[in-house]
């Protein structure tokens, strides 16, 4: 949570404000190496993380410094580990093609506030084309940034990382104003 404060006068009184602003929850699905250099990242301004798995070796809290949660899930039932709202973020980083459709058809459901995809635009257009069959239009799949971070010519899994949280600090900063 970020705050923002300060004073104002109106008819010869000062005034003290405080504004409190909730980021909202980021649920990261997959948790392999990008999710793992993402979360103390995000931490550290002030997102709060969620941890969604269904690896078990990928699925330990030590792995994650500074997240609210791991849990293991069941990629096909995501409305039975969690709710996502309008003011939460979405990073979809799964072991694979088939897992990541699974994940975007449940979430293009939800009313999250940022849908970040990880991988190729050889990929989106594979995964795209199967969210079309699936009955998913132009405009549901215009929802989604993928490839997800910001285009600074990344390559580790740490840069990786601070390119996607650059992004979301922009998204938030624009869903603030």
């Amino acid at each position: 949570m970020r705050t923002a404060f300060g004073t104002v006068e109106a008819d010869g009184t000062t005034y003290y404000y405080e504004r409190l602003h909730s980021s909202g929850k980021v649920y990261i699905f997959g948790g392999g190496h990008v999710a793992q250099a993402l979360v103390p990242i995000l931490t550290s301004v002030d997102f709060s993380c969620v941890i969604l798995e269904n690896r078990e070796e990928f699925c330990r809290p030590e792995l994650f410094p500074g997240a609210e949660d791991v849990r293991m899930i069941e990629n096909w039932h995501l409305g039975d580990y969690v709710s996502i709202g309008e003011e939460d973020y979405v990073c979809v980083m799964t072991r694979g093609h088939k897992d990541d459709t699974i994940v975007q058809e449940q979430i293009l459901r939800t009313p999250a506030a940022y849908i970040g995809v990880i991988g190729s635009r050889r990929k989106k257009a594979s995964v795209f084309r199967v969210l079309k069959e699936d009955g998913f239009t132009d405009r549901d799949l215009e929802r989604i940034t993928t490839p997800i971070g910001l285009e600074i010519g990344a390559e580790t899994p740490a840069e990786i990382a601070i390119s996607i949280a650059a992004q979301m600090i922009e998204v938030r900063a624009k869903v603030r104003k």
